[in-house]
């Protein structure tokens, strides 16, 4: 597990309008958010956590536990579960 100081958040605040890879210091993934997604500093913060948690990058399963209310990580009708 690494402790490296929290990579500042990305600026971009507000709903995605399109997909954004989000990576660390390093350039290695931590999660891909969808368009539509809300993002802001204490969503970040929540993220960032999670992803020194696990050690990996997020899923859209890690997301939908971690947001179960954000209407951008729902299914879709049709779409293929994680």
């Amino acid at each position: 597990m690494s402790h490296n100081p929290i990579p500042e958040t990305p600026s971009m605040a507000g709903k995605l309008k399109e997909p954004r890879v989000i990576t660390d210091h390093r350039r290695e993934p931590v999660c891909i958010l969808p368009a539509g997604f809300y993002f802001d500093d204490a969503r970040w913060d929540r993220i960032w956590a999670r992803f020194e948690e696990k050690g990996e990058a997020l899923t859209h399963a890690d997301l939908r536990e971690l947001f179960p209310d954000e209407p951008a990580l729902r299914e879709r009708p049709g779409s293929k579960p994680d």
